[in-house]
């Protein structure tokens, strides 16, 4: 049920880059999702679908860009993709791994309508500050 929560800012933040733009309409949010973040893309479109009724966002399409996981091993220097939560290395089987991709969590671009015209962008990597890199 965090998906709620994580959609909820992300809808602040997408009405407040749209007014910036002097957005009249949000047509499409890039959402970067990490495999292991534990966010449901079906359920925060559900979500946004509720929560921006009446607002500019309302009837924008949401697109989510999936990131695999990737790991280090702080023992070997093995790079690997772990499939789950809890890892080790596959190589030497140490637990001292870091995760380098894989949980991140944010918006990476929101398309607008303007008055001058459609498809107008703004920025990438809008951070939601939900579980993520914000670059």
């Amino acid at each position: 049920m965090h998906e709620y929560a994580v959609t909820e800012s992300m809808l602040e933040i997408i009405q407040a880059e749209a007014v910036k733009a002097g957005a009249s309409h949000v047509g499409e949010v890039t959402v970067v999702l990490g495999e292991l973040s534990s966010f449901v893309d079906e359920s925060i479109e559900f979500y946004f679908s509720e929560l921006s009724r009446g607002t500019i966002a309302e009837g924008a399409r949401l697109v989510f860009q999936k990131v695999e996981a990737r790991a280090d091993c702080s023992q070997c220097g093995e790079s690997f993709r772990p499939r789950q939560i809890f890892y080790s290395c596959p190589r030497c089987g140490s637990p001292a791994v870091e995760l380098i991709e894989g949980q991140e969590m944010y918006i990476d671009s929101i398309d607008v309508e303007t008055g001058a015209g459609a498809g107008d962008g703004i920025g990438a990597g809008t951070g939601t500050g939900a579980g993520g890199d914000s670059s």
